[in-house]
């Protein structure tokens, strides 16, 4: 097993590079709500059971523990993967061997471990990268397994959804959910595991609707990233606007006309 070795010196790097990185990548992160109306538990070991549809999502959880979490955070990873990116484990990455009892038997001590300081860890429990339109969601058990372990504990849904909307460059929707708090918890591995499934799936579903609806308000801007194809015609056209005292939109949304308002044409 490869355990984690955070490093505040590589850490501090890397909180740079995500901002930047998912800058290009992505036109906005937004937050459902704003950076002061995601609650969280204090005293308590957190887990943060995320949606997994993409690649990203661990960049994302990474930007948002950084940016929300006051606990040291910490992810466990594949340990084939992290054997090939050692240097995630300077950010509070370890391993999981997932092909053996054995592995999942020293994922779950070594978790539990963790939680005791206390902490925050970071899952993906769906344990594969799966579409955010698919349902039923379904988690693998080891979470669940996790909260029986450990005396007290709180769990966060965390949704992320990726959207094109007006922009070139698409964006991101995250949605923290209300924490479950759970005390030496007896339930049974296969109820708490439909439990804390159906607390995402309504994260999910409200985000979907949401965005669906282009009803955006609910969110506040996390991180303000690229917004146009064209770096030259950008700077022509806000020098022009500069010249000529006439307003000029950085973004492209800020120009597009709503045709669900107004008379007919």
């Amino acid at each position: 097993m490869i355990p984690a070795r955070r490093s505040p010196l590589i850490m501090r790097f890397f909180d740079g590079y995500v901002r930047r990185y998912l800058g290009r990548r992505f036109h906005r992160v937004r937050g459902w709500g704003g950076p002061g109306e995601v609650a969280l538990p204090d005293g308590l070991p957190l887990l943060f059971a995320m949606t997994h549809a993409s690649w990203w999502d661990v960049l994302v959880g990474y930007h948002l523990a950084r940016t929300f979490v006051s606990l040291p955070s910490y992810a466990p990873m594949d340990e084939p993967q992290l054997r090939r990116y050692r240097i995630l484990s300077r950010l509070g990455v370890y391993s999981v061997d997932r092909s053996s009892a054995r592995g999942a038997r020293a994922f779950l001590r070594y978790s539990e471990r963790l939680l005791a300081a206390p902490a925050a860890i970071w899952l993906t429990p769906q344990g594969e990268i799966v579409s955010n339109w698919h349902r039923p969601i379904r988690f693998q058990a080891g979470v669940a397994h996790l909260v029986r372990r450990v005396p007290r504990v709180a769990v966060i849904p965390v949704a992320i959804h990726y959207e094109f909307l007006e922009e070139p460059r698409p964006e991101i929707f995250v949605k923290f959910g209300p924490p479950r708090f759970f005390e030496r918890e007896t339930a049974p591995v296969t109820v708490l595991t439909r439990r804390l499934e159906d607390d995402l799936d309504r994260e999910l579903s409200a985000v979907q609707l949401a965005v669906l609806d282009r009803a955006v308000d609910p969110f506040s801007v996390l991180l303000a990233g690229a917004t146009s194809t064209s770096f030259v015609y950008d700077r022509v056209r806000a020098l022009r606007a500069r010249v000529t005292g006439r307003p000029d939109p950085a973004r492209h949304g800020d120009v597009v006309s709503d045709p669900r308002r107004g008379g007919r044409p």
